[in-house]
């Protein structure tokens, strides 16, 4: 009845609540990324809202091949059974999202930013990494791409993709620099937080399933779960190239805080920009 409520009368309605940190059974997750996302698609259709604006996740996508550029074509992730709960619910409601957009009246627009920060959360570090002390522990290599959207940036997309007129479905990858490394990113970042950054071979972290792997073979228990890190380490530890090309080229979308300001305004968010 609430979102009943709240979409009644509205002309775009945005979608962008998840369940996405913390523990959680897979239940859970369906619970709030899928079904969450169907009522709120329902609703709307109900009511005659002619446009929703979903706000997704990279996550839908599974390992890329080598030099692949993934753009809004890439297929899902073919084996989700073999990611965590939260990649798992955000492909099933992806996937219902797509469906609507192509079979009913109703416009939707989906957006998958990268690894979103800003003001009121920690730095990122790493798609795998820790911080010690006053050191940030990466494991990866210098070269490998980091997926970024600043938060500011990503609500601009959100504002100009829902003012695009139209039906049907439309798709758009939104991260501020495709080339970013994570050794450019720590470069910057030092200069700002003073933090000194390690970078450590990711080899080891596939090592953990494997053991895991072969004990669960030994004493015959199964050895899904250690499948499924073993692939969330190989996927982590890729260099996974996102071409926002299409955002930039159909709505004019580009990101107006630059990683500097950005990371700026993380560590110090009561200085807010002009």
């Amino acid at each position: 009845e609430a979102i009943e409520r709240a979409v009644e009368g509205a002309g775009v309605v945005y979608h962008a609540a998840a369940m996405v940190e913390g523990p959680g059974s897979p239940e859970e997750f369906t619970a709030a990324n899928v079904a969450g996302t169907q009522n709120v698609f329902e609703a709307c259709m109900r009511n005659g809202v002619p446009h929703v604006v979903y706000l997704s996740s990279i996550a839908v996508y599974g390992l890329a091949e080598r030099s692949e550029q993934i753009t809004e074509s890439t297929p899902f992730d073919p084996e989700p059974q073999r990611r965590d709960a939260y990649a798992q619910s955000k492909i099933e409601a992806d996937k219902y999202a797509v469906a609507v957009g192509r079979k009913t009246k109703l416009a939707v627009t989906i957006l998958r930013p990268g690894v979103v920060y800003g003001p009121g959360r920690r730095l990122p570090i790493a798609l795998l990494g820790f911080r010690f002390v006053n050191t940030n522990v990466v494991f990866g290599r210098r070269d490998q791409r980091f997926p970024l959207t600043y938060v500011e940036n990503l609500i601009d997309a959100m504002e100009m993709a829902g003012r695009r007129a139209g039906g049907g479905l439309r798709e758009y990858i939104v991260i501020d620099d495709d080339d970013l490394t994570l050794s450019r990113y720590h470069a910057v970042r030092e200069e700002m937080d003073h933090q000194r950054t390690w970078f450590l071979p990711g080899w080891p972290l596939l090592l953990g399933p494997v053991v895991y792997e072969c004990f669960a073979w030994i004493i015959a228990f199964g050895s899904s779960r250690a499948q499924m890190w073993r692939r969330q380490m190989r996927r982590a530890l890729q260099d996974r190239w996102y071409d926002t090309t299409r955002i930039r080229k159909k709505i004019g979308w580009a990101p107006k805080v630059p990683l500097r300001e950005a990371i700026e305004q993380t560590i110090r968010p009561t200085r807010r920009r002009q």
